[in-house]
């Protein structure tokens, strides 16, 4: 999506309070590109530093196993309930809601039904988060006892908290339940460690998971040090993303708003960067993970994706990186595309692995099987892209299957269009190939045109991940 596009959509996101929010100006961008530049330039000579997800996640030394497989996409975060007994500046929602345990819209009432998902949808690790996980202890542990009896072999299970409710008790009957990670988020304490020391020998990994407050950052220098001495494994800094319901509070604050696919807060980034910076001169050998908001509008929303596609796409239709359905229709001349039957009837069975149109004027295949030795140059290739949604039950606004967790439960995965119809000229079918089929291979010979640069943005976004932290405007 382009600036203007972005800007436009964040116009719609806050009709009646865009004009009230602090936005970078250009010069303002200039400078913060300029400052993060430099930032990234130290950061970039220390062999600790590390980038992993197209460039958009920076870390040293490691990552804990939740963050990677949140990367690959194979995780699930389930919502024990939706009531904290803090009042973070930075929560993102009011946290008031005492309702039923949730993960990606569906409600979960019983333990079953979702150690049943978790099977169903090829998840290898959860996360437990809420509100404050800790206020409903005994919902927690019932759900870990049943992950643990009917999920054996999930790779890996940790939970978020503020830490207020902790004990050794408490701690220790969740190791012995299978919790493998305790992440606590210290502004929400003021910073305090007691109860985090309390974790240390007791839960296998322990993760501090916190936003980058700018303003406490020469607090948080030195805590660097001290909780890499106290045995602490990970430090995950977020940066602080705009809602509704935070707005006010980061506009007392000062903070400027960045527009992209969502409103992220410029200094929050800058703070994370700079006390990555700090670890590395100071040889601290806490690893360090920057989860830029980026990363996760990106690599979260494809894995919620890809876990759905697997499930309803047909077999001559793909799953990119990004996680869309994509759907490659050839068309022309019958003479034309029977070239391409005939071609596609020594690889695959028609009806199964490609099919045909009634008129034999169109085939739709898998990437698997492109025809790369043939001359398509009299043809047309349109592609589409299909999105997915989890739903409790179906809208009727998009074709749908119905998913059977067990007998008493179900799910319903609905497929809507992204786009109609890109349409590709026979010349240019090569160039599209070449750029997003088979990107490592040489493909077109130098009488074949390129892929038109306009086409090419438009499907970038479907097929690939943007790059690297993102631009600020």
């Amino acid at each position: 999506m382009d600036m203007a596009s972005q800007i436009h959509q964040t116009r719609k996101a806050f009709p009646d309070l865009y004009h009230t929010m602090p936005w970078l100006s250009p010069g303002g961008a200039r400078a913060a590109e300029a400052l993060r530049g430099e930032l990234l330039d130290e950061i970039s000579t220390h062999t600790r530093a590390r980038w992993e997800f197209a460039g958009t996640k920076l870390y040293t030394h490691a990552i804990s196993p939740g963050c990677a497989l949140c990367g690959q996409g194979t995780w699930s975060c389930l919502f024990i309930n939706g009531i904290c007994n803090a009042r973070c500046f930075y929560c993102p929602s009011e946290q008031k809601d005492p309702g039923p345990p949730m993960t990606s819209s569906i409600e979960f009432e019983q333990p079953k039904d979702y150690a049943d998902y978790v099977k169903k949808f090829g998840i290898r690790g959860v996360a437990f988060s809420g509100g404050e996980p800790m206020i409903r202890f005994d919902r927690l542990t019932c759900f870990l006892d049943i992950l643990g009896r009917d999920v054996p072999d999930l790779s890996h299970i940790w939970m978020y908290t503020n830490g207020t409710l902790v004990t050794t008790d408490r701690l220790k009957t969740l190791r012995d339940k299978g919790l493998k990670e305790i992440r606590f988020d210290l502004p929400a304490v003021d910073y305090t460690l007691d109860n985090l020391k309390k974790a240390v020998g007791i839960i296998p990994i322990v993760t501090v998971e916190m936003p980058a407050i700018p303003e406490d950052l020469e607090r948080t220098k030195p805590l660097l040090k001290e909780l890499s001495g106290l045995g602490v494994n990970f430090l995950n800094l977020h940066q602080i993303r705009c809602t509704h319901f935070n707005l006010p509070k980061l506009i007392s604050r000062g903070y400027t708003f960045l527009h992209g696919s969502g409103v992220a807060v410029l200094e929050t980034e800058l703070a994370a960067l700079e006390l990555i910076r700090h670890s590395l001169k100071n040889d601290i050998d806490l690893p360090i993970n920057y989860c830029a908001f980026t990363y996760r509008q990106q690599f979260q929303k494809a894995a919620a994706r890809k876990r759905n596609a697997d499930l309803i796409r047909n077999t001559w239709e793909d799953i990119t990186a990004t996680g869309f359905i994509r759907t490659m229709t050839l068309s022309g001349d019958p003479n034309q595309t029977g070239t391409v039957s005939r071609y596609l009837e020594t690889k695959g069975k028609k009806g199964r692995d490609w099919i045909a149109g009634k008129n034999c004027n169109s085939i739709t295949i898998p990437q698997s099987l492109w025809p790369k030795g043939l001359d398509l140059s009299a043809l047309e290739l349109i592609v589409k892209y299909h999105s997915t949604a989890l739903r409790a039950a179906p809208s009727m606004r998009y074709p749908h299957i119905p998913v059977q967790l067990n007998k008493d439960s179900q799910v319903t995965i609905e497929k809507d269009n992204q786009h109609p119809g890109i349409q590709i000229a026979g010349p240019q079918i090569p160039g599209f190939a070449e750029k997003f089929l088979f990107p490592d291979e040489a493909y077109s010979n130098p009488v074949q045109s390129g892929l038109d640069p306009v086409l090419e943005e438009k499907i970038c976004s479907f097929e690939n991940f943007s790059p690297g932290l993102a631009p600020y405007f």
